[in-house]
């Protein structure tokens, strides 16, 4: 028994355990992508081979809580620890006590009846004028099929249940055989049908369903009013939420009550949260939730953030002797970093015309751009955003021949023959060419180069590419879509529909309107519109065509005077602030800012390493000036983002990065503001995360936020999850840096340069750990209290828990010491920032769930990734002979 103790009670186990249960974690989400949720949860989740692992994890915590004595001498890591038992106690009691469903309710309607989300066999006897229920769990998906029978006594007769077959196809259904000892019958039954299958047997009336239990509350909910509010002029809900009278005639209450997203009913031991709605608007749908363990879990996140903070500012803790060692030892060290370029083409159209476009249209273009326009999201903004967003997805870029984007979007409407033959549709795919007629050498082809005759060439394949799965499709199929997509955008605007500028004053929901649409005003007012258009486009055609403007400033300023009438006018500030953004496009700029400063940083290092003098605490001082300053730009940016949008700028997936990158920057110059290689990481990877920003396959256009993201809970949760990965990159980069450093061991004694670099890469892997754990588990609480469940094994909350555990296990390396040394800390932290790539860029793009940006068809993996890892596996290679070395001694 000892001996048993001193194996499982021991770290070794404890890295077992954490792997068995990460790697059964990752499988499930490929599970439930491939098969759906209910699969994942029958296999894993919800599994009793799953639970007696948190069982033993739960042991195994306490055991070596009790082996190390955390409990004595005023231990940080003793609260931290013991939160986890806590919160794994409350997952416990939700698990096995709590009860999640549903209720469904039509206006003018009251209802008591909850659904719950398990599915059951639900069986009712009518026999001897009574009347006996039963409900018979069961797990029933296309990977899980349970055998079921149970026996029922029924009087001196039994009946008997079980299931002979569930086929998913062509629709699910369940074949079950009901019998007695004389009589038996076959029944088909199909998931929540409405009506109930009866069979009458031996004297009784039998009523079968499959779906959910129905659980009936000791009061009753009836919906008033259903309300769904757009953003103007779309059908995208900026906010839903259902009037009810809560109806308690047991308790002799009825009172009223709004529920809507972020805002809960909390009555009776039950919460219920807005989920969702009927199509027709007159019905709504709430989650409901009795969560018995929900204070205790909630007690376990408190004690959670209390442990980090012991662990960071107490004297005794193994952070604090990181940093006076750190403080004892200063280093200077580096890191390496490129970047590349763009394209052009060429066109067949009269060159004078668009040199006259270009050269005198510059001004005008630029009045033209302050116009606010409405998309077809129902945001309200400058005309230079939505042109610059038409133009960069026609075009790849900005301009066109020194044509930008708004001078572009005006000379389509105004001029469409001469800019049909302008080539800015950009075309990659080579077969696509082929069928086009266009030479392989050509990177972009003109409108008119898709139809032949008034004929669109691409119909018949546009056609086929749809009709195919998203999966199946090849690509050609991928790039036809594409392809035909730009033309739509570009017949969008050739039309004229993309212009709506035109306020609707008498419109309840104050869509804007277009010049191509009818106008619902008066005769005089829509006289007066069509007289300002006309002027508009005459004016730029007399301006760019002889250089006369004054009909065109005049119709411009018409029309900005006729939108001030509208309510739903952004101020000219923001207005400002948003073409600034445009015409700066401050996250790609500072991309080269960054990776210089890097380079500076890196070229310092080296010489640091080489010779030591005085004037490189002078560069490096420049240089760090040089970062800060940068890095007050970026906060400022961040924060003209946040000003135009009305929302924290991490709401989308480019949002986010460009966020990291800023943690990046301030992890360097607040935290390791003395380490020439802390700099340097920081610098490089805040400019690798907006290079990849920037890369094309994320949408940087400013957009409506969902209605459950309207909460303060997305600044808290979402700011510290995502600052948590500038950290965790940090560290990737400082492993890499690691690595290439054991290489160049063999020509120069770099042990000190290592033993540094090895500390800072844990005080930045502690703290971006303890901001990805707060932040994983304080989204668990909004979660909880926007839809009822803080934890549901939603993909992106399972990969957060996966990086969470990787990262724990690469902390408690130090305490097993033949695995722990700066060589093998280097590695993971290069090796577990895969973890966050996964749970970032997988998740988003490949797996389906609440937080997955993904839409069709997944991202093929960038080269650039392939390379990477090639280049990991060489450096392991090239510097495993000198990867001895002991750690510092703190």
């Amino acid at each position: 028994m000892k001996k048993l103790n001193t194996i499982f009670f021991s770290f070794p186990m404890t890295f077992i355990l954490l792997l068995i249960y990460a790697l059964a974690c990752g499988v499930a989400t490929f599970i439930e992508n491939d098969f759906g949720i209910a699969s994942a949860n029958a296999l894993i989740y919800q599994a009793l081979w799953f639970d007696l692992l948190h069982l033993l994890l739960f042991i195994h915590l306490i055991g070596m809580m009790i082996k190390g004595k955390m409990y004595q001498n005023n231990k940080p890591s003793f609260i931290l620890h013991l939160s986890l038992l806590v919160i794994l106690l409350g997952a416990g009691v939700t698990r096995y006590f709590g009860v999640e469903g549903g209720i469904h309710i039509r206006e003018g309607e009251s209802s008591n009846l909850v659904l719950t989300r398990e599915e059951f066999i639900n069986l009712s006897i009518y026999a001897n004028d009574s009347k006996t229920q039963y409900s018979f769990g069961i797990v029933l998906t296309p990977l899980i099929q349970s055998s079921f029978e149970e026996k029922i006594s029924l009087g001196e007769e039994t009946l008997k249940l079980k299931l002979l077959s569930y086929d998913t196809k062509p629709s699910a259904k369940l074949t079950l055989e009901l019998s007695t000892s004389t009589q038996s019958r076959t029944i088909i039954l199909q998931p929540n049908a409405i009506t109930p299958q009866s069979v009458e047997l031996d004297n009784a009336f039998v009523e079968l369903s499959y779906g959910a239990r129905e659980i009936e509350l000791p009061f009753a909910l009836h919906l008033e009013d259903f309300i769904l509010e757009t953003y103007a002029g779309s059908n995208n809900p900026s906010s839903y939420a259902s009037k009810i009278i809560v109806e308690d005639l047991e308790n002799e209450k009825s009172f009223p009550y709004t529920i809507f997203m972020n805002n809960v009913l909390d009555y009776g031991g039950y919460r219920f949260f807005q989920s969702s709605y009927d199509e027709d608007l007159e019905g709504t749908i709430l989650s409901v939730n009795r969560d018995p363990g929900k204070w205790i879990t909630y007690c376990g996140y408190t004690l959670l953030v209390l442990g980090f903070l012991a662990v960071f500012f107490s004297k005794h803790s193994y952070f604090a002797r990181l940093y006076v060692y750190l403080k004892t030892h200063q280093v200077y060290s580096l890191i390496f970093v490129m970047l590349c370029c763009t394209p052009l083409y060429a066109q067949n159209t009269t060159l004078e015309f668009f040199e006259n476009l270009k050269t005198r249209s510059v001004e005008a273009s630029t009045q033209f751009g302050e116009l606010i326009v409405q998309d077809f999201d129902g945001r309200f903004e400058p005309m230079d955003t939505l042109a610059l967003d038409f133009i960069h997805k026609l075009a790849k870029s900005d301009s066109v021949l020194g044509l930008n984007a708004n001078q572009l979007f005006l000379g389509m409407m105004i001029f469409p023959n001469e800019l049909r033959q302008l080539k800015m549709i950009a075309l990659s795919n080579p077969k696509l060419k082929e069928i086009l007629s266009i030479p392989a050498s050509q990177k972009k082809i003109a409108y008119n180069d898709v139809f032949v005759n008034g004929v669109y060439i691409l119909e018949n394949y546009t056609q086929e590419a749809l009709r195919k799965d998203s999966s199946k499709r090849d690509e050609l199929d991928k790039a036809v879509l594409k392809l035909d997509e730009q033309i739509n955008i570009a017949s969008y605007i050739y039309s004229g529909f993309a212009l709506r500028v035109i306020p609707n004053l008498t419109s309840s929901n104050q869509a804007w309107l277009s010049p191509a649409e009818s106008l619902p005003f008066d005769r005089d007012l829509n006289k007066r519109i069509q007289v300002i258009i006309g002027d508009l486009f005459f004016g730029f055609y007399a301006g760019v065509q002889e250089g006369k403007w004054e009909t065109y400033n005049q119709a411009l300023t018409l029309l900005k005077e006729l939108q001030s009438q509208s309510p739903s006018l952004p101020s000219l500030t923001k207005v400002k602030f948003e073409i600034w953004l445009n015409a700066h496009n401050p996250f790609k700029l500072l991309i080269g800012v960054y990776l210089i400063l890097a380079l500076g940083f890196l070229v310092l290092g080296i010489a640091s390493l080489l010779s030591y003098r005085p004037i490189y605490k002078r560069l490096m001082q420049v240089l760090y000036i040089g970062l800060l300053l940068a890095g007050i730009y970026h906060t400022f940016s961040l924060g003209a983002r946040w000003y135009v949008s009305d929302h924290a700028p991490w709401s989308n997936a480019y949002e986010s990065m460009i966020y990291i990158a800023f943690s990046c920057v301030l992890a360097g110059v607040v935290f390791f503001r003395r380490s020439t290689l802390a700099l340097c990481a920081s610098s490089a990877i805040a400019g690798i995360s907006l290079f990849v920003a920037n890369l094309g396959f994320m949408d940087p256009q400013i957009t409506h936020l969902a209605p459950v993201l309207k909460s303060y809970w997305l600044n808290i949760h979402v700011s510290i999850i995502t600052a948590s990965y500038g950290f965790l990159g940090l560290c990737f980069m400082i492993g890499i840096l690691s690595l290439i450093l054991f290489t160049l061991r063999r020509f120069k004694n770099l042990d000190l340069t290592l033993c540094n670099l090895h500390c800072i890469n844990e005080l930045s892997m502690l703290l971006g750990l303890a901001m990805l754990t707060i932040g994983n588990f304080l989204g668990g609480v909004w979660a909880n209290e926007s839809w009822g469940r803080y934890w549901g094994w939603d993909p992106k909350e399972t990969w957060s828990l996966i990086s969470i555990i990787v990262y724990t296990m690469i902390i408690h390396l130090r305490f097993v010491k033949k695995w722990y040394s700066p060589y093998s800390f280097a590695l993971s932290s290069v090796i577990g920032f895969f973890c966050i790539l996964m749970t970032y860029f997988g998740v988003n793009y490949y797996l389906s769930g609440r937080h997955s940006y993904a839409s069709g068809d997944p991202l093929e993996i960038p080269v650039f990734v392939y390379v990477m890892l090639l280049g990991i596996v060489g450096l392991v290679v090239l510097s495993w002979k000198q990867r001895r070395l002991d750690p510092p001694k703190l």
